[in-house]
């Protein structure tokens, strides 16, 4: 069997099933320690650097915050519940480059949570601060300081309000990605979102 070398820390080994690699860690949140924010900001600049966008550009921040009412959960909070949010506001998106990112915030004592929509929209206006995707990972790095906001209770209410609770515990853990459209101004699906989502596995 082929050796792989470790990765920032943690053991690489090949799926045989899937025939896929895959990294052996314990990493719930990037800024769990040291070596989790390095594979993950890892990840996420191979997603940036794909896009081989032009150096030094000025990253333009906004958010958008889903809280958990009835209708939001019924639409929203799910994969394709965000890409359909994408959907609706496109016409804000179409001919520009912008990155997105997801966000989950318990408050306090609550056992819902919100849903929050980073964007990151890039241009060459003003002071262009941004010289690599380091940069732009630094940047966009979402931060998690409460890193045991998912209790049992929390992951039962999640459950009786038919969110599923897996994908809530892998949003901490998706990079930035493009918004890209295809031929007919569709939203193309999210690559690793998809890969990771606990509804295909």
């Amino acid at each position: 069997m082929k050796k792989y070398d470790d990765l920032y820390g943690f053991p690489v080994k090949k799926n045989e099933v899937e025939g896929i690699i895959e990294i052996d860690n314990n990493c719930n949140y990037p800024s769990q320690s040291i070596e989790c924010k390095d594979l993950f900001q890892g990840i996420e600049r191979l997603f940036i650097n794909e896009e081989k966008l032009k150096y030094p550009l000025n990253i333009t921040e906004s958010k958008v915050v889903l809280k958990p009412t009835k209708e939001n959960i019924e639409n929203y909070f799910s994969i394709e519940g965000i890409k359909r949010y994408l959907e609706e506001i496109k016409s804000r998106l179409i001919g520009t480059i912008t990155f997105y990112k997801p966000e989950v915030h318990f408050g306090k004592n609550k056992l819902l949570p919100s849903l929050i929509l980073h964007f990151y929209q890039v241009n060459y206006n003003g002071k262009l601060n941004i010289h690599n995707s380091y940069e732009f990972s630094n940047k966009c790095f979402i931060n998690y300081n409460d890193k045991e906001q998912l209790s049992p209770d929390r992951v039962s209410n999640l459950d009786n309000h038919k969110i599923n609770s897996e994908w809530i515990r892998h949003i901490p853990l998706y990079p930035i990605e493009l918004i890209k459209f295809d031929s007919q101004n569709n939203i193309i699906s999210f690559r690793h979102q998809e890969l990771n989502n606990p509804a295909t596995k």
